[in-house]
């Protein structure tokens, strides 16, 4: 049986969609003239790209390039909340000086970022600001989303070259991929004790300036940034989720000073915790 598929024709040049909820899987496949970005903020999909499966998960970024066929369909292991928001754009929607920006995301792929959590409110915001933008049509507003979206081809080309490099180097030698997956995992088991680079360099017996070195290279985010990010994504959810004060949080998640905490949490979501568990729950009494 031949799949039927669409052709979307559309008379813009860009083109963004939010997502959330129950969303079924596509009939048929479709294909385009535009360059098409997708994130996914919650949930999982397949995504089937010229005849090819690749499982999406939250937090990862995906670029098709124009003219191949494609859909997304429902993971029948996900129970997860479905989010996503896409980008349609041509490239003549970019200033000339950006286009180069296009070859490396584009090409040869499709390429699927799992963005680090250091970098991930970054982009969430970027593109929730390039949603808000595309629906208010104020002053400027090609102009603001121009600007929004070569920052984000940027963001993701300096995501992708080290994934690219440790891709084609066949075997990582020791010190370096490796390294970087198993102090991942013990940052992650303990976040909440005082971790730190001579921690790190005791424990996998490496030159703390070199571990920093990597996790610059294979994260995109400094040592620092990684674990101020675990700690505060998890000092959210206990904003979220409990009744504990806001100091012994702090402690839970490993800040031993309040006040820097406060700080990196400020830095970090734009409000300090009491105003986040505030607005949590205005939310959530709002959608009663």
């Amino acid at each position: 049986m031949v799949q039927k598929v669409n052709v979307s024709l559309r008379d813009q040049s860009f083109y963004i969609n939010r997502i959330q909820g129950d969303h079924p899987s596509m009939t048929n496949h479709h294909i385009h003239q535009d360059y098409e970005i997708y994130y996914l903020l919650e949930g999982e999909r397949i995504y089937q790209i010229n005849g090819k499966e690749y499982l999406i998960k939250k937090h990862h970024l995906v670029f098709i390039d124009k003219n191949l066929i494609h859909k997304t369909s429902v993971n029948s292991r996900d129970k997860d909340v479905y989010d996503r928001i896409v980008i349609n754009f041509r490239d003549s929607f970019l200033e000339a000086s950006a286009v180069h920006l296009l070859k490396q995301l584009f090409e040869n792929g499709p390429h699927i970022l799992q963005i680090p959590p250091c970098k991930r409110e970054r982009i969430r915001s970027n593109l929730v600001t390039q949603l808000e933008e595309y629906q208010l049509s104020q002053g400027d507003k090609d102009l603001y989303l121009k600007s929004l979206l070569t920052q984000l081809l940027i963001e993701s080309v300096r995501l992708l070259e080290p994934k690219r490099t440790s891709s084609n180097s066949g075997n990582p030698p020791i010190g370096t991929i490796t390294d970087i997956e198993a102090m991942i995992a013990f940052i992650n088991g303990e976040y909440s004790s005082n971790v730190s680079l001579r921690v790190l360099s005791q424990q996998f017996h490496l030159n703390e300036q070199y571990i920093s070195k990597l996790f610059k290279k294979y994260t995109g985010c400094s040592f620092i940034d990684y674990l101020n990010a675990i700690r505060i994504n998890e000092a959210k959810r206990l904003l979220n989720e409990s009744t504990l004060k806001v100091n012994l949080i702090a402690k839970k998640v490993g800040y031993s000073n309040n006040v820097h905490f406060w700080r990196v949490f400020k830095k970090m979501t734009g409000m300090s915790p009491n105003e986040y568990r505030n607005h949590h729950q205005e939310q959530k009494n709002g959608n009663r």
